[in-house]
């Protein structure tokens, strides 16, 4: 199935991947390989994750702090948000 980022989850992961870089930047490359392969998996298993609210669905990324959180379209799989998983969910008031 086809994955597609809106421009907010494509913002979210430059800017994990800019903090962690400017800290850690071999942390950075293995958060980004991480996120890469958990939505490859996405791809060929799109309801590898669980339903929250309204058609979303989370997947923590692993043994990093972060969750992909994405919808199913019926030939597609869109991720919404990539956030680090202290920050509320998207929608919320702060989110």
């Amino acid at each position: 199935m086809r994955v597609r980022y809106t421009q907010t989850a494509l913002r979210e992961v430059e800017e994990i991947l800019r903090y962690l870089s400017g800290r850690n930047p071999s942390a950075a490359a293995a958060v980004s390989a991480r996120i890469e392969q958990v939505v490859a998996w996405l791809g060929e298993f799109p309801r590898i994750g669980y339903a929250i609210e309204n058609e979303v669905r989370i997947l923590p990324i692993g043994r990093y702090p972060f969750l992909i959180f994405y919808t199913l379209r019926s030939d597609e799989v869109v991720i919404r948000n990539v956030r680090h998983h202290a920050r509320l969910r998207p929608g919320s008031d702060n989110g």
